[in-house]
């Protein structure tokens, strides 16, 4: 009971604080209206072998189910805990293997930060706007099992850490997904075409943390954006 209370009010702060900033009130995927989407870009990341794999495939099926198919219209953004909602034992989660406080543990939902990494992802690669999001505490993977450049996971932990992404083009963006019991993959698709641009990425070592620095190459000029720098314990 202390732990739902604590939960509750941990919600309200972050609804009061989006209420506040005026960004509530731009959360929401649509239903999909539009017949024609003649452009799409993808994005396909492989589900390896891991403790609670199956567990972890139960809970993307469950969180995809509420997303797939849906469109974020211009100037919208994309709330993954909005769309989702409080990922419990009651809606069918289950337990698959998640980072705490640089451990590694398991608990109801782990998994889904292969969701919102791949949203991540590609969001970034396409210059969408991110409103907010969190790097793992940790990095676990050898470069044979990892399956996104170190610095593009984003880590979702109900309600406190969430993903937040703002369509910032003139144009609305179906969202969509395929998941197979070794492969995620996602898909943008719209009636104008996307430019993808490249990432470059910048690792140091030192004092049992690895820094890590993402840059997408500028469309203005020759100078890349820096998107992100982040720490992970070794």
């Amino acid at each position: 009971m202390i732990y739902q209370f604590k939960l509750k009010i941990k919600l309200l702060k972050r609804i009061f604080t989006s209420l506040i900033n005026g960004k509530y009130f731009l959360f929401g995927l649509k239903p999909n209206t539009i017949a024609l989407w003649t452009e799409e870009t993808s994005l396909s990341l492989p589900i390896f072998d891991s403790p609670l794999k199956e567990g972890k495939l139960q809970n993307l099926r469950i969180a995809i189910a509420n997303l797939n198919g849906r469109v974020l219209n211009p100037g919208r953004i994309f709330s993954f805990w909005h769309e989702i909602g409080n990922p419990t034992l009651q809606k069918g989660y289950q337990e698959g293997r998640v980072i705490r406080n640089g451990e590694v543990g398991a608990e109801i939902a782990g998994g889904l930060c292969q969701l919102s990494g791949i949203i991540y992802y590609l969001a970034l690669e396409l210059g969408l706007t991110i409103i907010e999001r969190y790097p793992h505490s940790r990095d676990l993977y050898t470069e044979k099992t990892r399956f996104t450049p170190l610095g593009t996971d984003a880590s979702v932990v109900f309600p406190t850490k969430d993903l937040r992404i703002q369509n910032s083009f003139p144009f609305p963006l179906l969202m969509e997904w395929d998941l197979t019991d070794t492969n995620l993959t996602f898909r943008i698709k719209t009636a104008k075409p996307l430019r993808r641009q490249k990432l470059y990425f910048q690792q140091t070592n030192k004092n049992g943390y690895s820094n890590v620095l993402v840059y997408r190459e500028s469309e203005k000029n020759d100078k890349p954006i820096l998107c992100s720098s982040d720490d992970y314990l070794l």
